[in-house]
């Protein structure tokens, strides 16, 4: 316990002397901190001489003053210490100082000059102590003045070093106060206050003193540092950089340069060196974008003005070179030309960068046709032309037919290598006069420029349908395309390229609404039809928010017992103002906008609710599209629908297209059978009409295949027909799936269905699609069998 109280006791005066130690020091790193320090102790150092000369004068009149006093002999002997610290003081000064300043001091300094203060200040506060209370009126008088004088000597000598001048000032004043103390009187205290005050001036004077040498110090540092930088940039800037400094005289001759100019030039210094600088680069015939570089730079020269970036080309061992050059005009006081002061560097390299940045800026990288930002420019510069000179021009956009196809068939690196046989062979169709641009996938866009009418452009497009339906080679195989061509000529169809461009698209839609691989031209038509999508598109999304599309009810029937098995729901749209809108017109921006999703879904909870109303031996069935398949919502959807509903679950029949067994992906197997587990149904709709049917039906299991409409319409005078239905009616049947056929309109195709052994009826000849309402009556109507099938 006794050893912690002084351990405690220690380390905050420890903490205080440190700080009182380091006064003056605030805000200064470590190394930054140690050269200002050096710098005070050597501004103290200076003052040393005239310090030690003012003690050793005040010590000798001192001694003849007291030398009839009482306290002569401790008089004496303080003064002689006094004169003997002055002169071993004066004598390590005179020997040091020939010495090199310091860089950097250490603490120790400032501790040696404190203890030197103190000291000092000591022998000197003991002079007022032993001599004051037996000093006469003229003696005291001299010590009064010795001891103002010493604090402020001392005190303002010190003042780069605060600690010291403090302890110097502090401790004379105790000396002062106890000489004072011995003989208390008014006059006295009065002394003591004005000392104390004159004391406090001293000190504060000392610390502004510090930090105004600081801040000098620190500026100087600043600067000092500043210019060794700049040195040692410029040195490594002239030794390493591969730019150089350059020169030249008011005569335009050369002064200096840097090594690596000289390097440059392959040439010694002397041999160049007052030689006038438009003779010693050496310019080549070939100008920098078509300029006479030499020229243009003697022009730039004669101005006697700054310039910056000038290029030349420049001819070095044989190879073509850019130099940039950048100069500052150098005048004198009255204003006259006395040279150049520049800088030079080659900038061959970073040229040739920038012309593969702009390139690749304007062009694709795949093909190395023009891209969007190209077709852009060009097409400005077309509509400027066409409206100073009336020149006309007309847009191309292509779009290659299957080449999804090919691209899953041969992979991404074949689709890419036919792009770009493609971009080849458009090039070479193209000419120069043209603007080719992929702006797609496998889109592109011809910006024709030639031609004085519309028949140039449909020449170009007849020669590009009939090159690139012919079979392309490529290194994984062969492949078999086509191309379909929209166009718009200016002025005839717009002059904006927006309004153009989209009239193209238009043109290209119903070039491939007219069976692909032709061209079209735009026509005021196509807008119509397209404002009509875009209004449908508008009025549907409408028409979702408020709940007006509506379901009708088609029957399937079973044809051996001829009862109501089963009813597909079919959306319906009845506009206000437009109209009944067919599902073949709506459903599809449906799917292209995305809002096949909302449809769907509200079709299949709608269809679920009515059904549960109706007999228990009828099904439901429900189409679902490619997107809402392949939802993730989808489970969570049908399983909803059923349990709000109450429908049971072997009710619901979901039907899907062979477009979506396309996807060819691991969710699609997943999700099938996942609706499997849950008890429902699955169709295959449209059988017949996708690609490789077997293989789904191999790979995918289905409860019924629907066989579509086109293989019914001709079943009573098309054998062909008929082998087909049959054998896929077997084929069905042997794989435990039962079959449904559409699109059955007479006797004869339901006599045959039935012979060959179908499962179930659905056309007009069962029952046409009807409202919820009228369906019911259907089917209390046709509660035992549907009689028109007897009629």
């Amino acid at each position: 316990m006794d050893k912690t109280i002084p351990a405690r006791i220690a380390a905050p005066v420890a903490g205080m002397v440190d700080r009182f130690l380091r006064l003056g020091e605030s805000g200064q790193t470590a190394d930054e901190a140690s050269r200002i320090r050096a710098i005070r102790l050597s501004v103290m150092g200076a003052t040393t001489p005239w310090m030690m000369s003012a003690n050793l004068c005040n010590a000798i009149l001192t001694l003849f003053a007291f030398q009839d006093s009482p306290s002569s002999t401790s008089v004496s002997i303080i003064c002689i210490l006094i004169c003997a610290v002055a002169l071993y003081t004066s004598y390590s000064w005179w020997r040091n100082r020939k010495r090199g300043a310091r860089e950097r001091a250490s603490m120790r300094g400032t501790i040696r000059a404190v203890v030197y203060a103190f000291f000092l200040s000591a022998l000197w506060a003991a002079l007022d102590i032993v001599a004051y209370h037996t000093a006469d009126e003229t003696q005291r008088m001299v010590l009064i003045a010795l001891t103002v004088g010493m604090a402020g000597g001392g005190g303002f000598a010190l003042a780069t070093v605060p600690p010291a001048s403090i302890v110097f000032c502090s401790t004379i004043a105790v000396g002062a106060a106890i000489a004072l103390s011995r003989e208390p009187s008014v006059l006295e205290a009065y002394l003591f206050v004005l000392y104390l005050v004159f004391a406090a001036i001293i000190i504060r004077s000392s610390l502004a003193v510090c930090n105004s040498l600081t801040e000098r110090v620190r500026a100087k540092l600043a600067a000092d540092e500043q210019r060794d930088v700049i040195n040692l940039l410029l040195n490594d800037f002239e030794e390493n950089a591969a730019d150089w400094l350059w020169g030249v005289d008011h005569d335009m001759n050369m002064e200096r340069a840097s090594i690596r100019f000289y390097e440059q030039l392959q040439v010694p210094e002397a041999m160049v060196v007052s030689k006038p600088l438009i003779n010693i680069i050496p310019f080549s015939s070939v100008g920098v974008d078509g300029f006479d570089c030499r020229q243009n730079f003697v022009t730039c020269l004669e101005k006697r003005q700054s310039f910056r970036d000038q290029d030349i080309c420049v001819e070095l061992g044989g190879e073509l070179a850019i130099w940039s050059l950048t100069a500052k005009a150098i005048q004198d006081d009255k204003g006259n030309f006395n040279g150049y002061r520049g800088v030079g560097r080659d900038v061959t390299a970073s040229r040739e960068s920038r012309l593969r940045i702009e390139h690749m800026a304007r062009h694709d990288p795949l093909t190395e046709v023009g891209n969007r930002v190209m077709l852009a420019e060009d097409f400005a510069r077309a509509v400027s032309r066409f409206e100073r000179h009336g020149d006309p021009f007309s847009v191309l956009v292509l779009d290659l037919d299957r080449f999804k196809q090919i691209n899953d068939n041969l992979g991404h690196a074949g689709g890419d290598e036919l792009l770009r046989v493609v971009a080849s062979i458009l090039s070479q169709l193209c000419g120069e006069t043209n603007t080719l641009a992929r702006i797609g996938g496998d889109e592109f866009a011809i910006l024709h420029l030639s031609g004085d009418d519309p028949r140039s452009a449909a020449s170009l497009a007849a020669r590009i349908i009939d090159n690139l339906q012919k079979p392309i080679t490529l290194r994984s195989g062969s492949a078999h395309i086509g191309v379909s061509i929209g166009i718009a000529c200016a002025p005839i169809d717009g002059a904006e390229p927006d309004q153009l461009m989209r009239n193209a698209d238009l043109a290209l839609y119903r070039a491939k609404a007219d069976g692909r691989n032709r061209y079209r031209f735009f026509d005021s038509t196509l807008d119509a039809a397209a404002r009509r999508r875009s209004l449908i598109e508008r009025e549907l999304a409408l028409a979702i928010a408020e709940g007006n599309l509506d379901i009708n009810y088609q029957p399937l029937v079973d044809a051996q017992t001829r009862r109501v098995v089963c009813a597909e729901a079919l959306v319906r749209w009845n506009h206000p103002t437009l109209g009944a809108i067919s599902p073949g017109e709506f459903i599809p921006i449906a799917e292209e906008t995305g809002q096949i999703g909302a449809i769907g879904s509200w079709v299949l909870r709608r269809a679920c609710t009515q059904a549960a109303n109706w007999p228990d031996h009828i099904r439901i069935a429900v189409n679902l599209s490619s997107r809402q398949f392949l939802s993730p919502g989808l489970l969570p959807l049908v399983e909803s629908a059923l349990k709000q509903s109450g429908l049971p679950v072997q009710r619901l029949e979901l039907e899907v297209t062979e477009s979506l067994l396309m996807e060819a992906s691991f969710g699609v197997e997943e999700t099938l059978q996942s609706l499997s587990r849950l008890g429902i149904r699955i169709a295959l709709d449209d059988f017949g009409t996708g690609f490789s049917s077997l293989s789904y039906l191999r790979r995918y299991h289905f409860d019924k295949l629907k066989i579509d409409q086109s293989f019914i319409s001709d079943l009573e005078t098309n054998p062909d027909s008929r082998a087909i239905v049959e054998a896929v009616i077997r084929l069905a049947r042997d794989l435990r799936m039962s079959v449904a056929a559409e699109g059955v309109e007479t006797k004869g195709q339901f006599e045959m269905l039935r012979q060959f052994g179908c499962g179930e009826i659905q056309g007009y000849l069962v029952g046409r699609p009807k409202p919820n309402d009228r369906f019911e009556n259907y089917l209390r109507e046709n509660s035992s069998a549907v009689q028109r099938l007897y009629a």
